[in-house]
């Protein structure tokens, strides 16, 4: 992929994009999901085909409104993602999470899911800096 390419999906991030941690099972700790919402089904395959991940449709919540579509992407795709996106971006707030989420996500969440006591209060402690962020 080159820096143009990188670059548009940056954009499409700080437009229409969110960061997250989830837990998406109510055995598993907090990970990381990265989603972009769009009307366009198109700019998000063309997403989907670079990146992997998912995308999900929106039933519209009224008759007059349109379908809607999520891509999304999860764990260590979703940090590989955000890397490579992170020099492009311009919204101050989605930076700021995405630093933390680079600099300290993978340090205290073993690939395994075993946690060790020290690991498991670094976990906690990411996750509540995470959601204090503004």
């Amino acid at each position: 992929m080159d820096d143009i390419e990188i670059a548009y999906a940056a954009g499409l991030f700080d437009g229409e994009g969110s960061i997250s941690l989830v837990s998406q099972r109510s055995n598993r700790s907090h990970s990381p999901q990265v989603a972009v919402a769009s009307n366009d089904h198109e700019v998000l395959l063309w997403l989907r085909k670079r990146w992997g991940g998912s995308i999900v449709t929106k039933q519209p919540r009224k008759a007059t409104h349109s379908i809607s579509y999520d891509w999304r992407l999860t764990d260590r795709r979703a940090l590989t993602f955000l890397r490579s996106i992170r020099p492009f971006l311009v919204i101050e707030r989605k930076m700021r999470r995405i630093d933390l989420l680079l600099n300290e996500y993978v340090a205290c969440t073993p690939r395994n899911g075993r946690y060790t006591k020290e690991m498991a209060e670094q976990k906690q402690a990411l996750v509540e800096t995470f959601f204090s962020l503004p």
